[in-house]
């Protein structure tokens, strides 16, 4: 349970104590300059790192405490609206919405959190506004700028307006009619443009547990590839970001080691104060839509984005099963594991 804060004072966002631990004096560092000293001078001696390892790792524990609190909190207060898994009409312009999002994602070769945070967008735009509802042209513009402003977000080289319109799309927008689109978007998000999403908790999730290095990437990877499979139904867009990510992470865990699944839900329950029955409903769309993780594998593959031989591909789709080489977590940190969540 993250720790209490005294009462009148609001909890500092995590990034700043980590900013904090990377401060360097302005003044000591001139200091050191104008004695002639090079990079080398400007060292810490021994007493300056007096912390035991426990200290250490109290702290760690107390940064991720207000990390989960700050994002708990902050995807409590951008809600979406469920209407838009329920209307039929809505639900379908949606769908066509995401796909070209997908498309253009893996086209232009975005990461994932940029296709996320893309119809994160459109949905907070869709619970607002109905685009989609006479006009269908305006569910593909709503798409573009919301990919556009992701992409500006997210990606160090975004391509021009035009040539971010993958081709076979159904209309063509021109760069001053994208660019007064985007800017009707930012209005209606009131330019808050870093929402949670689920990539923010499977990064969170990655990094509380202390996955093994090649185990933390690839947990993620196998993650994102779920995420990417599900987000276009619009029945996703009734779960919270934490509880896809935990639904996305017990899916993985049972791919893996179905052993250790009870373990980790213990453990993710607990840690975010739900309930088993939030996360059922989840499991059962995840399912679902399982079978095309290996479609989009494949289609990275033909559009050159992920590299791979083809009997790569094959052993990625027809070994969902983590071998024994490659556990999620080592034994010893199995029986953390088991005893945290016991504790």
């Amino acid at each position: 349970m993250a720790p209490h804060c005294a009462q009148g004072h609001e909890p500092n966002p995590p990034s700043a104590f980590l900013f904090d631990a990377l401060c360097c004096s302005e003044q000591q560092w001139d200091l050191h300059l104008e004695e002639g000293g090079g990079l080398e001078e400007c060292r810490h001696s021994d007493d300056d790192f007096d912390e035991s390892p426990l200290t250490v790792l109290e702290q760690d524990l107390f940064w991720y405490d207000q990390e989960l609190v700050f994002l708990t909190e902050k995807e409590s207060a951008n809600p979406l609206h469920e209407s838009l898994g329920v209307d039929p009409t809505l639900g379908g312009a949606r769908v066509e919405a995401v796909e070209w999002i997908l498309e253009a994602q893996t086209h232009h070769g975005f990461s994932v959190l940029t296709a996320v945070l893309a119809v994160n967008c459109l949905d907070r735009v869709l619970s607002r506004f109905r685009l989609l509802a006479d006009k269908p042209w305006t569910g593909q513009l709503a798409a573009l700028a919301c990919l556009s402003l992701a992409a500006k977000m997210e990606e160090t080289r975004v391509p021009l307006l035009l040539d971010l319109q993958v081709e076979g799309t159904s209309f063509l927008f021109e760069a001053k009619t994208v660019q007064r689109m985007e800017l009707l978007v930012l209005s209606a998000l009131e330019w808050k443009m870093n929402p949670v999403t689920p990539v923010s908790f499977l990064n969170y999730f990655a990094r509380r547990l202390r996955l093994k290095a090649n185990l933390h990437w690839e947990f993620l990877r196998r993650s994102e590839l779920i995420l990417l499979s599900m987000i276009s139904d619009g029945r996703s867009v009734s779960y919270l970001p934490s509880v896809i990510a935990t639904a996305i992470m017990l899916h993985v865990v049972n791919s893996g080691d179905p052993s250790l699944e009870l373990d980790y839900q213990r453990l993710l329950l607990d840690m975010l104060h739900i309930q088993k029955d939030q996360i059922d409903g989840c499991r059962k769309l995840i399912s679902e839509h399982a079978s095309q993780i290996c479609r989009l594998r494949k289609r990275k593959l033909r559009s050159g984005s992920v590299p791979g031989s083809p009997k790569a591909v094959l052993e990625m789709c027809f070994s969902p099963r983590i071998s024994n080489d490659s556990q999620l977590l080592t034994d010893s940190e199995s029986k953390n594991t088991r005893a945290e969540a016991e504790s």
